[in-house]
């Protein structure tokens, strides 16, 4: 994986953490995720962040993702959980739904225009960090507060990197 470009996930790994790990993701339509950053601490393990396309949002939707953006990070955990910007169409990233990720569960990077999709915005990507390092700062106070086990999705990873 490569930090700030888009892959598709296989099923595999969204059935690893309904059926094995007990968690909950369910995204049935397997949209891209946006490979943030790669952990600080485990080589080899990669942050995704789901993403959204806004089009089909109901104005009340786009209202209580912007309203959530508008909180101060500092006082609202609320105000990390989701980013409106801009891919190759209005995106939503919802980062309260991050997942840690490894190699061997990216089915393929995600294409548009004839090549991989990356994020280039320089601003996006440090908000969303931004974000994203206050969400999992969260986890390691909270472990598995989120409905995915952020907590025991890592903790499977590593222990996969380990002994492959």
């Amino acid at each position: 994986m490569i930090e700030n470009g888009f892959y598709k996930i296989k099923q595999d790994f969204i059935d690893l953490i309904n059926n094995q790990i007990g968690g909950c993701y369910q995204d049935t339509k397997l949209r891209p995720v946006f490979c943030c950053m790669e952990d600080k601490y485990i080589k080899g393990i990669f942050w995704g962040i789901p993403t959204s396309d806004l089009s089909h949002r109901t104005p009340d939707q786009i209202k209580k993702y912007e309203s959530y953006c508008a909180l101060d990070i500092n006082e609202s955990i609320r105000a990390s959980y989701y980013h409106l910007g801009f891919t190759n169409i209005p995106a939503l990233y919802r980062i309260s739904s991050c997942l840690p990720i490894i190699d061997k569960y990216i089915d393929e990077p995600y294409s548009s225009q004839g090549g991989q999709l990356f994020l280039k915005s320089r601003h996006d990507i440090e908000i969303i960090r931004k974000k994203l390092n206050r969400i999992l700062l969260y986890e390691r106070q909270r472990p598995n507060t989120f409905e995915q086990h952020i907590t025991d999705i890592r903790d499977f990873l590593k222990s996969e990197l380990i002994n492959p």
